[in-house]
């Protein structure tokens, strides 16, 4: 950054006497703001680490790298978890999404893979399939998912609103249900419901604070070893 900075300087100091003496428009357009890369890095801390209704352990600190490639509607990423009480020792996500406009919905396709370093348990795969669309008043999402592996399928649907509090706080409230065949029980039942209440905070244009508070619904797929919780956390993101 400092080099980068030196440059222009350089640039410029070399540039103004021209200028002056002549078309001053020509310096300003010499001197082009970068475009943004496409990434994202974000770091965050949950309470509890929640996946698919299910409480995988406490205290949880997590990490990831998101990459839109550029002109493509492909974006690919890492997360890691380690939650530091609970069932779960680690966790690495690396995952593909390919997303779209079809007949106005944001569809997208989604390939994950889940790893397990520190256990040293068997990785699974993951496809999923996401739809969502602005209902005018509320926002509606749904996400179909298929893991390989066990062999079962998970479904949620949810609606969320977005209220602005200042120009550069928002509240945005959201709640949902899912579903779920030979995932975590033998055939089809309803997993959980959830309430959640988030307040992206923009720090900056391309940083942005999210603590969040939510609440967890256990249904008949997992309410024999889940109980109902209220869980949260917060999240810090940086786009470049």
């Amino acid at each position: 950054m400092k080099l980068k900075l030196f440059v222009y300087s350089t640039m410029a100091a070399v540039a103004i006497p021209f200028a002056n003496a002549g078309d001053a428009k020509g310096v300003t357009e010499a001197v082009v703001a970068e475009e943004p890369l496409g990434g994202t890095i974000s770091a965050g801390y949950m309470t509890n680490y929640i996946f698919y209704g299910v409480d995988f352990g406490a205290n949880a600190v997590w990490t990831g790298v998101d990459y839109a490639i550029s002109g493509t509607p492909v974006n690919v990423g890492v997360w890691y978890i380690n939650p530091t009480d609970g069932n779960l020792d680690d966790e690495l996500d690396v995952y593909a999404t390919i997303s779209q406009e079809v007949a106005g919905f944001d569809a997208s396709l989604t390939m994950t893979g889940y790893f397990f370093p520190d256990s040293g348990a068997d990785a699974t795969y993951e496809l999923g399939v996401g739809l969502a669309r602005s209902l005018g008043i509320v926002d509606w999402s749904g996400t179909a998912r298929y893991d390989f592996e066990v062999e079962g399928w998970y479904f949620e649907t949810g609606l969320s609103k977005g209220f602005s509090v200042s120009d550069m706080i928002e509240l945005v409230l959201s709640a949902g249900i899912s579903y779920q065949i030979d995932y975590f029980t033998s055939g089809g039942e309803f997993n959980h419901a959830y309430v959640k209440a988030a307040l992206p905070i923009a720090l900056r244009s391309n940083v942005t604070l999210e603590p969040y508070v939510a609440g967890l619904f256990a249904l008949d797929a997992i309410d024999s070893f889940q109980d109902d919780i209220v869980h949260g956390g917060v999240s810090l993101s940086v786009s470049f």
